[in-house]
């Protein structure tokens, strides 16, 4: 018989992984079908058919009107809608088509998938703790736990590549989590020991990351470009999608340089 694996998935704003325990115990990335450790949360309409991933990021320019991103950010309203072509789709479907795109990747090299830990904001509203549980059985899975971005990042501190061997070996002690991802920003403090994590304290804002860095560079340069050419390049779908394009690979420049040139 067949092993049943169970997982763990960052389900990020901007970026989602998956990953395993290996038969020594130490976690794993999967990699996608396209070899990616890490799949642009982005889904695209093409008829029936949902594409997720770096090929629907590629297609964005051309069709943004049947993309969606940063689905995670809208997770708990209720009454957030797309339409695309006629139909609608709700923050949970988007997430769950990200999630069925990592499960199938894991699938094809681990066996059947059954349950997941999903991560999750320290700052996430119980309605939005649900909406994630639900986006995670919407995507087939049988069993669905969540555990707090911090408290994740505590233990990978703690415990490194070593596997949960090492959790008896590790000393008690608090640890400071910093995390500022696409979407949200939270700042915890977790204290490790050996039979549980707690977060004794967090603070953050769930509407800061690096998507808001985009937005004000993107607001920017289009008045920069209304200013000299009298066209604003946010009135056009395709342009503003070539331009956050642009604005995010200009960010990840300056990350190691002072200054970046954007075309």
């Amino acid at each position: 018989m067949q092993k049943v694996q169970a997982v763990g998935i960052d389900l990020g704003t901007t970026y989602s992984c998956i990953a395993h325990l290996n038969e020594h115990g130490e976690p794993v990335t999967i990699p996608n079908q396209e070899g990616e450790l890490s799949t642009p949360s982005v889904a695209m309409f093409d008829g029936a058919e949902v594409i997720v991933g770096t090929e629907a990021l590629r297609h964005a320019i051309v069709n943004p009107r049947n993309v969606v991103q940063h689905a995670k950010r809208f997770l708990g309203k209720s009454d957030f809608r797309w339409e695309i072509d006629g139909r609608y789709f709700t923050p949970r479907d988007i997430s769950a088509f990200i999630l069925k795109k990592l499960l199938s990747a894991a699938e094809e090299r681990i066996g059947p998938v059954e349950s997941a830990v999903i991560t999750v904001p320290a700052q996430f509203s119980d309605l939005q703790r649900q909406e994630t549980i639900a986006a995670g059985k919407q995507a087939g899975l049988k069993q669905v736990d969540l555990i707090n971005e911090p408290v994740a990042a505590a233990l990978c501190y703690v415990l490194g590549s070593e596997g949960m061997w090492f959790a008896e070996l590790a000393e008690e002690q608090r640890i400071l989590v910093y995390d500022l991802g696409g979407g949200t920003f939270d700042l915890s403090l977790v204290k490790y020991q050996k039979d549980e994590v707690n977060v004794i304290a967090s603070g953050g804002d769930l509407k800061l990351g690096g998507i808001d860095w985009n937005s004000t560079l993107q607001a920017t340069i289009a008045e920069q470009f209304f200013a000299e050419f009298g066209v604003n390049p946010a009135n056009d779908p395709e342009s503003l999608q070539y331009l956050a394009n642009e604005v995010e690979q200009a960010k990840r420049s300056l990350t190691v340089r002072p200054k970046t040139t954007l075309a």
